[in-house]
């Protein structure tokens, strides 16, 4: 090897250990700085509400008709007037005139019925006294037993066709009187099927119906575990009842955020399909006339029915946002000592005012205290044992999306 390739390699060493002096230098000088604080996760928390609830269920039913009648002809005619015409208030009174068919045929015909009955009354005061001559006759040996016996059954026949022309009379009556139909119920009434001018009969098609409205009940199936807690707990006196010892109801229409109408049991089927587990079940609900409109509830309408399953108690509540599920079970997040998150497992039961409760804490099932901070927001940033900044709100107002 020559001068110059030895002077050549030894100025590339040299160079190679100079480049690497600043990077030796720059690495000590990372390790030894200060490393910045973590910035912590702000989360909003808020304290669970302590109230008074009521435990229930919620059933799904349909409202119906305390009566219902179906209006029919009783007798054959022509309709000569409808006394009511389809309306968006189609209410009627008990007594209304609903339609009338031509009474023309029928009042000839209770005249004809009247004629036979006095014409049968004649026959028997003519056939009375000769039974009586007959009878006077025949004491004093001038008349024999036949002619005694015919005026008996003259008399008796006499007797026979009174009663057969006054039961004719009454039927006219009443054939007179059907031509009028009115409404024997006090209800709403649906449109007239038929118009004036048509022929009806007794077996021609249904004129109309009418359903009552005040009361209205409501039918929903009440499952079999849910009956037997609310039987157990009228015996045990832990279900609060009316003034009769009546067993209140909640009912909520389909356009209902809550339970607005207030009513009563009233019937409870006599047994458990064995099909479905269920029982039915009826309520009663007032139905009164408003100031304007239609009253509020109406046959054949969807109803959501609460039924309380205890008497009231003291419940911890908390929004539902605050809530998560991991393979079905649920858990909240709190913020503990030195704002550290902690995982609390918990039982959910009703949802009241748009809180949900929870319930007491049991073996496997942690619970939460009155008193703990539940995060309501940011619950996906954060996992057990983050440290955050708590920004506390209220618990009443976590219902707001």
């Amino acid at each position: 090897m020559t001068r110059n390739s030895i002077c050549r390699c030894a100025g590339a060493g040299l160079l190679v250990v100079i480049a690497m002096l600043p990077i030796g230098c720059g690495q000590q000088q990372t390790h030894g700085a200060a490393k910045p604080p973590e910035t912590a996760i702000k989360v909003i928390v808020a304290l669970p509400i302590q109230q008074e609830v009521t435990d229930y269920m919620d059933y799904t039913g349909r409202t119906e008709a305390v009566e219902s009648v179906d209006i029919r002809p009783r007798v054959s005619g022509y309709l000569t007037k409808v006394g009511y015409m389809g309306s968006l208030d189609s209410e009627v009174k008990e007594g209304a005139l609903l339609f009338q068919i031509d009474e023309r045929p029928y009042v000839n015909a209770l005249e004809s019925a009247k004629a036979r009955l006095a014409s049968a009354k004649a026959a028997l005061k003519t056939n009375a006294a000769e039974l009586e001559r007959t009878e006077g006759l025949f004491k004093k040996g001038v008349s024999v037993q036949s002619d005694l016996d015919r005026d008996i059954g003259r008399k008796a026949q006499s007797d026979a066709d009174i009663e057969n022309a006054e039961a004719q009379l009454n039927q006219a009556k009443l054939d007179l009187e059907f031509t009028t139909i009115t409404s024997p119920i006090a209800g709403m009434i649906s449109k007239p099927a038929l118009t004036v001018g048509n022929l009806v009969s007794p077996t021609t098609q249904s004129l109309t119906s009418v359903v009552s409205f005040d009361p209205i009940y409501v039918y929903f199936d009440l499952d079999e575990p849910s009956l037997l807690r609310i039987q157990q707990n009228i015996r045990d006196g832990k279900l609060p009842t009316g003034d009769e010892g009546e067993y209140k109801i909640l009912l909520g229409l389909a356009n209902d955020t809550g339970y607005p109408l207030s009513g009563v049991l009233d019937f409870v089927d006599n047994q458990v399909n064995p099909n479905t587990g269920t029982i039915r079940v009826r309520g009663i609900f007032k139905n009164p006339k408003p100031a304007r409109g239609k009253r509020v509830l109406t046959p054949g309408l969807f109803a959501r029915v609460r039924v309380p399953m205890g008497s009231a108690h003291s419940s911890l509540l908390i929004s539902e946002r605050a809530v998560g599920r991991d393979q079905g079970k649920s858990f909240v997040y709190i913020v503990g000592p030195e704002n550290k998150v902690a995982r609390r497992s918990v039982k959910l039961g009703a949802v009241h005012d748009g809180l949900r409760v929870v319930l007491p804490a049991e073996e496997g099932v942690d619970g939460i205290q009155s008193g703990d901070q539940v995060i309501i927001s940011g619950l996906q940033r954060v996992r057990p044992g983050v440290t955050v900044e708590p920004i506390v709100k209220s618990m009443a107002g976590a219902t707001d999306k």
